[in-house]
C-alpha cells in the first residue's frame, strides 16, 4: 500500500481504488495503474478480475517481489505479467512497468519452508531478510519517476491506481 500511496499523492488528480471497490464505470478512469505483489507466480485473483474489466486504457503497472527486483528472472516475469494483465480486457495499451523488493509474508514463507522440507538456506533468508523493509522511501520515489510520463502533464485528468 506504501507504494500505491506514494503515487496517489505525488498525482494529486489520481484516485487509489482497492481492486474489489471499483467503481461500476470506469469510462471516465484514464489511465488506470494496477498495483499488486507476486501470487504463487502471477498478479492476484483479484487484480487479475479487475484487468478483465478494463477496455482501450492506457496501463501502467506495478508490483513488489520478495525476490531481487533486477535480477533478470524477475523482469521477465513482471514483462509477462503487465502484459497478460493489459490483454485481459479489450484494446488496452501497457505503456509502463515498475518492479520492486517487497516484504514477504511471514505466514507464507513459513509454508513455503515447511514445503521445501523445513530447512531455510543461507540465501534464502538473506533474501527475506533484504525484503522485510520493502517497499521503502526510495522505492516510492523511484515508483513516482516511473508513472510520471503516463499520469503528468498532457494527460486526461484522471487516473485510477487499482
Amino acid at each position: 500500500m506504501l507504494l500505491a500511496r506514494g503515487i496517489e499523492d505525488a498525482f494529486p488528480e489520481t484516485r487509489l481504488v482497492r481492486a474489489d471497490a471499483l467503481p461500476a464505470d470506469l469510462t471516465p478512469f484514464n489511465p488506470v495503474i494496477l498495483g499488486f505483489w507476486c501470487d504463487r507466480g502471477m498478479a492476484p485473483e483479484d487484480i487479475q478480475a479487475a484487468a478483465r474489466r478494463l477496455s482501450d486504457k492506457d496501463l501502467g503497472c506495478f508490483a513488489t517481489m520478495g525476490g531481487d527486483p533486477a535480477a533478470p528472472k524477475s523482469l521477465e516475469w513482471m514483462e509477462k505479467t503487465s502484459k497478460a494483465l493489459a490483454a485481459e480486457g479489450e484494446g488496452n495499451t501497457l505503456w509502463k512497468t515498475f518492479l520492486c523488493r517487497g516484504r514477504i509474508d511471514p505466514a507464507l514463507f513459513e509454508r513455503m519452508t515447511a514445503m521445501m522440507g523445513g530447512e531455510v538456506t543461507p540465501e534464502r533468508e538473506a533474501r527475506r531478510k533484504a525484503s522485510e523493509a520493502h517497499p521503502d522511501r526510495m522505492d516510492v520515489v523511484a515508483g513516482v519517476e516511473a508513472f510520471a510520463e503516463l499520469l503528468g502533464a498532457g494527460r486526461e485528468p484522471s487516473a485510477e491506481a487499482v
